[in-house]
């Protein structure tokens, strides 16, 4: 497996300079599309972390009843109860969830699609319209979990969407390769990493593991940061809500809302690798620094806690160095 990695300094790139002339939303404004009655925690840690690594402004798209329990963990975010479940379908009609989605995602930079969905057939629904919605505005998409499941019911739905992050586990990474007759028998990961992502038309796909696998179906990254030795549940969810960030702030480097000073450019189709890579480093690192600190105690929290200082490790040398004079 080959081992390439990024620059530091390439990656800094995608990160916007914070100067005195800035207003509200020109570091970004992302949606995490999630959060069922069972499972509401998913989609905070998603645009909770987006938050500490800095855009602006975060919402939530979720079932009517996890609204009220996602509210209550911040008031940092803009939490929208457009989803209806099976058992929840009073209110707006699956027209009308698809006209509140799409107006939304009219004023945003990136959408992360999938964290505590469930398995709800109503919700996922509107969540496969909300993919399309998403595509037809050519925003860049995370999706992860509950949405790699539709991906494998009908791949056509992102198939040849080569402005999305695919970010599956071991095992929904199986299941994948299946959905789409990959077999992993007697072949090495990276290299059927490489069979899917070319198969879904080149899209970005993020492998989770000791060592995470990011291709586009050409080149390869592997991220080998050290972690944590705790696996508790959200630490994907994190992992999302860093990709986000990183897609968001990429689709703006990409339209020159900020000048780059280094020798290496990022190509706009490399854009969602080496963001998928910055995702990877800081979630990772996060987590080691969580492990050190809490030890067998570490929670997903205790990760969400430690991704603005394990950004800072990174990334603070290299921004001084870029800083704007006052």
């Amino acid at each position: 497996m080959s081992n390439f990695q990024p620059r530091l300094q390439t990656l800094a790139q995608l990160i916007p300079p914070l100067t005195p002339d800035m207003h509200k939303g020109e570091c970004g404004r992302v949606a995490a599309i999630g959060g069922c009655e069972e499972y509401t925690g998913a989609p905070y840690f998603v645009a909770s972390t987006s938050l500490r690594l800095g855009t602006d402004i975060a919402y939530v798209i979720c079932e009517k009843d996890a609204a009220p329990v996602i509210k209550s963990y911040t008031p940092d975010l803009i939490v929208n109860p457009y989803l209806r479940s099976t058992d929840n379908q009073k209110g707006r009609t699956l027209l009308e969830i698809q006209k509140k989605i799409d107006s939304l995602l009219s004023k945003l930079h990136a959408v992360s699609v999938g964290s505590g969905l469930g398995n709800d057939e109503n919700i996922r629904e509107s969540v496969k319209l909300a993919i399309e919605a998403a595509r037809k505005r050519q925003l860049p998409l995370v999706l992860d979990a509950d949405a790699l499941a539709i991906v494998g019911q009908y791949p056509q739905i992102i198939s040849g969407y080569t402005n999305a992050v695919l970010t599956p586990n071991p095992p929904e990474f199986s299941r994948l390769c299946k959905s789409l007759d990959i077999s992993l028998d007697q072949c090495p990961l990276d290299e059927a990493a490489k069979s899917v992502a070319r198969k879904l038309g080149g899209l970005t796909l993020l492998v989770k593991g000791k060592k995470d696998i990011i291709t586009n179906g050409s080149r390869v990254f592997i991220c080998d940061e050290t972690s944590g030795l705790r696996r508790c549940g959200g630490q994907g969810d994190i992992l999302s809500g860093a990709a986000l960030t990183f897609l968001a702030w990429g689709e703006k480097y990409k339209q020159g809302a900020w000048k780059s000073t280094a020798s290496e450019k990022i190509e706009p189709e490399m854009v969602p690798m080496h963001a998928a890579y910055a995702a990877c480093m800081l979630t990772k690192h996060a987590s080691y620094l969580a492990y050190e600190e809490c030890g067998r105690a570490t929670m997903s929290t205790s990760v969400l806690d430690q991704i603005d200082i394990a950004f800072d490790n990174k990334f603070e040398e290299i921004l001084k160095a870029v800083k704007p004079s006052k």
